[in-house]
């Protein structure tokens, strides 16, 4: 259930669904990293002074929260942070690889937050996993184009882009798939395929 901290925000809907989960997915039980909290528990949104590793760009906020279908990335321990875009690098132990560990299932922060003072979150993980994802829990710069130029049954990949949120990127370099668009019946809807 969301904790509505507003009235306007009664009618918010979860950004993202699980659709072909019931035996390909499943909410991992993860952590905020420690990062993502003041000393008074109140939520800081991931930017390059506060995220350890640092950031190209500020992660994408809704509403002064963090949305569902954030591609998140494995930090110490149960830990999990907001994917930067940066390629991953090698799996050296004790660096951080900015490899897709799955997509944010709630709401974190701001007018719309399902944890409060909490630091438990659910990232969904699961290949061959269908999901739907609602807007803004996506940036569609790109993908309408990407989407319509593709042949008939072909993927069109998505990448964490710099803000967090999964991303058509034209030139990817080595960056890891995290999940293929399966139809973009809208600006304001994706159904896709995921990939971690």
């Amino acid at each position: 259930m969301l904790r509505v901290g507003n009235i306007r925000n009664k009618w918010q809907k979860r950004l993202i669904r699980p659709l072909y989960a019931q035996t390909q997915a499943y909410p991992y039980a993860a952590v905020l990293d420690p990062s993502l909290r003041d000393s008074d528990h109140a939520f800081v949104a991931p930017t390059n002074a506060t995220q350890p590793g640092g950031r190209s760009a500020n992660a994408f906020t809704y509403k002064n929260g963090l949305v569902p279908g954030t591609v998140m990335v494995k930090g110490a321990g149960e830990g999990v942070l907001v994917a930067t875009g940066a390629d991953p690098a090698d799996n050296t132990p004790g660096t951080l690889t900015n490899r897709a560990f799955g997509l944010l299932a709630n709401f974190v922060g701001g007018e719309i937050d399902d944890l409060g003072s909490e630091n438990f979150v659910g990232v969904w993980r699961g290949p061959d996993s269908v999901f739907e994802i609602l807007a803004p829990g996506f940036n569609d710069t790109g993908l309408a184009a990407a989407y319509a130029a593709a042949a008939v049954g072909a993927s069109v990949p998505l990448y964490a882009g710099t803000d967090g949120r999964l991303t058509y990127l034209a030139s990817p370099s080595n960056r890891q798939v995290v999940a293929n668009l399966i139809e973009r019946p809208s600006a304001s809807r994706i159904v896709v395929d995921l990939r971690v």
